[in-house]
């Protein structure tokens, strides 16, 4: 990747998290309206990328991590 690209990018990113800091000071959804704005959220990522969203090998992974550790905890629990 070209430097002055990936410096474009992170001026980009910077630029986002700003605008994104300023709009949830200024503006935070009331309750009434967060869950709307929540499910608008699911369906732009429905729109985009499709749903439900496609497993990684990562997700997968850290699932499999964590219910052998939730098992392993229950056995133990039970075991007493």
């Amino acid at each position: 990747m070209d430097a002055s690209r990936l410096r474009r990018w992170v001026q980009d990113k910077r630029a986002v998290e700003a605008r994104e800091r300023a709009e949830s000071r200024s503006a935070a959804a009331s309750s009434p309206d967060a869950i709307p704005q929540a499910l608008a959220l699911v369906a732009l990522y429905g729109r985009l990328h499709g749903w439900p969203p496609s497993e990684d090998d990562v997700t997968r992974r850290e699932d499999a991590q964590m219910y052998e550790r939730w098992h392993r905890l229950r056995i133990a629990f039970l075991a007493r």
